[in-house]
């Protein structure tokens, strides 16, 4: 018998490329009226490789209108020590890099919109995305195609 876990995801999801760091990021869509993210509390984290990763995220809720957006850094670095015999040091440490959502590498950033969004809120979410300098292709993400989808039920 196995136990099958199924999420209610009520959520919409843009997938963004840009190299901004993600506090500039946040900035930046700050600056319009759109958003005022702020960042989180506690970052998303995962155990991944026996670690625990964190991930960057950003929020702006909008407890009138029912709804919260979030901005979510799909990369993250940390270190992992390598022991090696014939190395001059006791102890070397290399930097690995890990996403949230493993295939959509080609995403650093994500924009999940939660609650109550009219179509045309959405688009036009899409469309300053897009007029954003250091923002190249903003692309709606099919979420029930995501194979890690559970990375972003938080």
């Amino acid at each position: 018998m196995k136990l099958k876990i199924s999420h209610d995801i009520d959520f919409q999801l843009i997938g963004i490329q840009s190299e901004m760091k993600d506090y500039q990021f946040a900035y930046f869509l700050n600056r319009s009226t759109l958003f005022m993210f702020k960042r989180m509390i506690k970052d998303i984290s995962y155990m991944i490789n026996s670690k625990k990763i964190y991930f960057s995220a950003f929020e702006h809720r909008e407890i009138d209108l029912r709804r919260s957006s979030f901005l979510i850094k799909n990369q993250a670095f940390y270190s992992q020590p390598v022991n090696n015999a014939l190395n001059l040091f006791n102890e070397t440490r290399i930097k690995q890099s890990t996403f949230l959502i493993p295939e959509l590498k080609e995403f650093n950033y994500f924009m999940k919109f939660v609650g109550i969004w009219k179509k045309e809120e959405l688009l036009e979410q899409k469309k300053f995305l897009t007029n954003l300098p250091g923002i190249h292709s903003p692309t709606n993400i099919d979420v029930s195609r995501i194979k890690s989808i559970t990375n972003l039920i938080f």
